[in-house]
């Protein structure tokens, strides 16, 4: 539920401080009512101002801030008066847990319109042709997605494990017929996950080291060394992820038996295979382009 109440606790703030100003008197109700459509009209004042600033033209994907200031705009009336909320409840249904549900849609909403402008906005700006002269801002882009995607699956993976795990040893703790052997299952479990998530970070830990190298030298044998290296990672990402299900499954094949509970399973990505192949052409270029570089410069 806490994770429930992060999409909408903000509303929920204003809403209350929106609702008790607007209590506290006439001038109190006045004031309300101006923050009020102040901040339902602040995503389309902000595009109008970017706009004017940049001196760029009205896109298609534009209309998605003026729809989020209509939307903010019946946000906000909802949050100031969330009795509004028990309507969107299924018949039968009710309790704070219900309404938490409701408040989250709502305020996840508004998360998605923002973000698929910001997104739809920035891949826009891969579609010209001058992008593929803006060194600076292909590699920044690239190190900041790469570093942003290692943050998000390393916390989602501690998030992750660490629950399964708590959830399945106060399972077990539970249970009057567990056993040492249930113990050490749980452990040898989040271990044979845990293992391939790890190398997938790893592998997109050297693909940043890879376009750094490129970046300082593009036609340098760092780079060579960088992209080998990754096909290496990449290649011990295969090995480990099967290993993992081999050992996993084996286990449980000669001690099912013991165990209060089974949970087979077989998971396989094709990424680090993707990756491996990748690399290794990417190597071979960056060595030929080297060489001819290299070429070149005697020549002249």
């Amino acid at each position: 539920m806490k994770e429930l109440k992060a999409l909408y606790i903000f509303w929920e703030s204003i809403g209350a401080g929106l609702r008790a100003l607007s209590l506290s008197g006439d001038m109190g109700n006045a004031l309300a009512f101006f923050l009020y459509v102040l901040l339902s009209l602040l995503p389309a004042l902000s595009l109008g101002v970017w706009i004017r600033k940049g001196k760029r033209k009205f896109y298609g994907t534009d209309i998605l801030p003026v729809l989020l200031s209509a939307y903010t705009f019946y946000l906000l009336y909802a949050f100031v008066n969330p009795g509004l909320f028990g309507r969107q409840l299924p018949k039968g249904l009710g309790g704070d847990i219900s309404m938490s549900y409701v408040k989250a849609i709502y305020g996840g909403l508004w998360l998605s319109i923002i973000a698929s402008w910001l997104l739809m906005t920035w891949i826009r700006s891969l579609n010209s042709r001058e992008v593929l002269d803006r060194k600076k801002f292909l590699y920044q882009g690239m190190s900041m997605l790469l570093t942003a995607a290692m943050i998000i699956l390393t916390l989602g993976l501690i998030r992750t494990t660490g629950i399964e795990l708590w959830e399945r040893l106060i399972k077990l703790r539970d249970n009057a017929g567990k056993t040492g052997g249930d113990i050490v299952f749980t452990f040898l479990g989040e271990g044979s996950r845990l293992i391939p998530s790890g190398f997938l970070i790893a592998i997109l830990y050297q693909i940043k080291r890879l376009f750094q190298a490129m970046d300082r030298e593009p036609y340098g044998e760092s780079g060579v060394r960088q992209a080998e290296r990754l096909a290496g990672i990449s290649r011990m990402a295969v090995t480990a992820s099967v290993l993992c299900n081999l050992i996993w499954n084996g286990a449980l094949f000669f001690c099912a038996g013991s165990l209060t509970s089974i949970d087979y399973r077989w998971e396989f990505s094709l990424f680090p295979l993707l990756a491996a192949f990748g690399s290794l052409i990417m190597a071979r270029y960056l060595r030929e382009a080297g060489e001819l570089h290299r070429d070149h410069e005697m020549i002249i």
